[in-house]
């Protein structure tokens, strides 16, 4: 019983950093768009606040790293509830994904 209540803590608090991430790649890109219009509409040239914008960039590319990174970690987590028989659905809306791919190649793998 208490491995269900852990696996469903994780899986909430994993839900909640991947849409954190998400959130935050959001929040950036809105700020990408916002620097390009006002550079814009100031009528300032392509120059002006460039590498700014390159900073803002590489920060939206590195939080898709990092999105990467807990989508990889979720795979884990799958593969670790499959191997002790842990279910990792257990509360909260679900959402549409595929099966859990690293669950299938660490069967595989096995066999």
């Amino acid at each position: 019983m208490k491995s269900r209540h852990v696996s469903a803590r994780i899986a909430r608090q994993l839900q909640t950093a991947e849409h954190a991430v998400d959130k935050a790649m959001i929040e950036t890109s809105a700020l990408i768009q916002a620097m390009i219009e006002g550079r814009s509409e100031a009528g300032f040239a392509a120059e002006v606040g460039h590498p700014a914008l390159l900073n803002m960039v590489r920060g939206l590319t590195q939080l898709a790293e990092a999105r990467g990174a807990v989508v990889e970690g979720h795979g884990g987590l799958a593969a670790v509830a499959a191997a002790h028989d842990m279910s990792w659905r257990l509360d909260g809306p679900l959402e549409d994904k595929p099966r859990p791919f690293v669950v299938e190649m660490t069967q595989a793998a096995a066999a």
